[in-house]
């Protein structure tokens, strides 16, 4: 197994990506320490875990609040006794044109998006540094790299992200810390279930990729394991979209009909 005797903690792992996520590395050896503040959807991932044989514990967590990650962090080392991966993955979006978004939606998802993998970052990495070893798995997304409609605060905080991972990669210069972020496009989750199930639109938007479907959670698991492994030790400061193609190449419509 790729991740044996390994402790992970996986922010908003309680579901969609998150809870695939815990489930994937905890079938590679690692244990599993679910960070999450619907502690209801947090037990049901521990579950799934404990079933497949391996070990997790939930911790009610407001990435957010440096109080509340900086006991995330303790929490983990008092349970597992160490920390050996971090996975940036809670996320929120508000959906609405700027004239009509408000400071605290702004504030909320500067504070979630960016500021909370920050926040999270500096509480696990005078563990990894102790450790001699750790990777850092940030979550940016398609909306790092190009603007999206409706989304000013998304798209400010998922390019920030791109920044966080490449300058954190250069601050732990010779510390043995890989900082990574993996950058998702059409995902179906709960976060995106409105629009994969749109009768209109839903199956068109995944036919725009390259693939020629929406992604589901299990398309993002693998590289999290991949960037959470030995495998990746000569990886850093990058990032891997996991799109279907989308932001590689466009075609119209009839473009490809023979």
């Amino acid at each position: 197994m790729k991740l044996e005797n390994k402790v992970a903690i996986v922010t908003g792992g309680g579901k969609g990506i998150g809870a695939e996520i815990c489930l994937s590395l905890a079938k590679e050896g690692a244990k599993i320490v679910i960070a999450e503040m619907d502690i209801e959807s947090g037990k049901n991932s521990q579950k799934r875990i404990i079933e497949n044989g391996g070990d997790a514990i939930v911790v009610e967590t407001n990435v957010a609040d440096e109080f509340s990650v900086n006991n995330m962090a303790e929490e983990a080392v008092k349970k597992f006794r160490k920390i050996d991966i971090l996975i940036n993955n809670a996320g929120i979006r508000h959906i609405n044109n700027i004239l009509d978004h408000t400071k605290k939606q702004w504030d909320e998802m500067l504070s979630v998006n960016l500021t909370g993998p920050y926040l999270c970052c500096k509480a696990v990495i005078p563990y990894m540094i102790k450790n001699g070893k750790g990777k850092i798995v940030n979550f940016g997304s398609i909306a790092s790299f190009m603007g999206r409609p409706d989304r000013v605060a998304y798209v400010a905080a998922k390019t920030g992200v791109l920044g966080l991972t490449r300058a954190l990669a250069v601050d732990l210069t010779g510390k043995n810390i890989n900082v990574n972020t993996i950058c998702p496009g059409l995902i179906s989750t709960p976060f995106n279930q409105k629009f994969a199930e749109d009768p209109v639109h839903g199956e068109a938007w995944g036919k725009e990729t390259i693939v020629g479907r929406w992604g589901v959670p299990s398309d993002i698991s693998g590289a999290a394991v991949f960037l959470s492994s030995d495998d990746s030790d000569f990886i850093n400061g990058s990032e891997i979209k996991i799109d279907g193609g989308w932001l590689a190449a466009k075609t119209r419509k009839g473009e490809l009909e023979n």
